[in-house]
């Protein structure tokens, strides 16, 4: 039987919330080759009874234990075999076009690994799809600062298409070649009892957030492009965000929005991701841009944020596996140092 031209794969853990307007959405898509896949990190709540009763078309396949987003879309990719995949967060629409668009610049552009939809926000508890944007993709300064680029703007088609440095992780579409090309070993000898031929796409050593610019970042070292489309359209009810401050008031109660664990694990998993994909030279060039942020983060945690001192542990915890991982990444990269510069700003 001939594989669908594209998969969307829901990874889900709690989501009656949303789970029913998320499958609505995408089972209304102006487009017939494609399929649906629902991967349930094993829910306590009624999202399995949903899937069952409500959407019985659909397939739906529950992991035995949470694996998290990353550890469930990287198991998800065993279940399908399509050219295209979508990895859809539950909190997310996607517009009637959406895969026929995306489709569309992937197949005329054969050096995107990953493609950006414009993503604007949905007011789910007012029941509202609105003009403002929630993210076309990450943005990196040469102080290592990340942010969503466009994210609060009133979307007035200031963003074109075109090459962004990373995607974002709430439905990006991904070239299945890419994924096959980017991911990188899961474990090395006498790291555990894994197998080193055992691989992961999305890193699981970043259990939660930072492992989309980490697989962007990837990716691009290792020769495919992220790229956005402003045509290809969803919805996100983002909860955190992440955005410039306007000033140091409004940076701390940005702060305070985002859970702790979630914090700690920004600060952790963003220096993992830098550990495992900089470039020598050009972090050697931007390090004192750097340091002045990050002595400054420092400083703030210590007197307003200790629980996410913890990050600095779990850093050097992990730090000896990251080296190896860069090693792998290193040993193939294909992009140029002085186009890897220019994406810094």
């Amino acid at each position: 039987m001939k594989s669908p031209l594209a998969s969307i794969n829901l990874i889900v853990k709690d989501g009656e919330k949303y789970i029913r307007d998320c499958l609505m959405s995408v089972q209304n898509l102006n487009f017939d080759d494609y399929e649906v896949l629902v991967f349930d990190n094993n829910s306590g709540d009624k999202t399995l009874e949903i899937v069952a009763k409500e959407f019985p078309k659909i397939k739906f396949i529950r992991f035995e234990k949470n694996y998290g987003l990353g550890g469930g879309f990287n198991k998800s990719l065993q279940y399908t075999s399509s050219k295209y995949v979508v990895l859809l967060c539950v909190d997310v629409l996607l517009t009637p076009d959406f895969l026929k668009e995306a489709v569309k610049v992937l197949d005329r552009n054969l050096d995107v690994g990953v493609l950006q939809p414009k993503v604007l926000h949905w007011d789910f508890e007012n029941g509202k799809l609105t003009d403002v944007i929630d993210t076309t993709g990450f943005e990196i300064f040469k102080s290592r600062r990340l942010i969503n680029r466009g994210h609060g703007e009133k979307d007035a088609g200031q963003y074109n298409d075109g090459e962004i440095f990373s995607y974002e992780g709430a439905c990006p579409v991904f070239r299945r070649q890419a994924l096959e090309e980017s991911k990188n070993p899961k474990s090395f000898p006498g790291d555990s009892s894994l197998s080193p031929i055992e691989y992961e796409y999305l890193d699981e050593d970043f259990e939660w957030y930072a492992d989309d610019i980490d697989l962007g970042w990837r990716m691009r070292i290792l020769g495919w492009k992220s790229y956005f489309s402003h045509r290809t359209i969803a919805y996100h009810d983002r909860q955190t965000t992440k955005r410039l401050k306007k000033n140091a008031m409004d940076f701390i109660s940005l702060r305070k929005t985002v859970p702790a664990r979630k914090k700690m694990l920004d600060f952790q998993n963003q220096r993992l991701t830098m550990l495992k994909n900089e470039y020598t030279k050009i972090f050697l060039m931007d390090f004192f841009r750097f340091a002045f942020r990050e002595v400054q983060l420092i400083f703030y945690f210590l007197f307003f944020e200790r629980t996410s001192l913890a990050g600095i542990i779990g850093f050097f915890r992990l730090f000896s596996k990251m080296l190896k991982k860069r090693k792998w990444i290193m040993e193939r990269k294909k992009y140029p140092t002085s186009e890897m510069a220019k994406w810094f700003k």
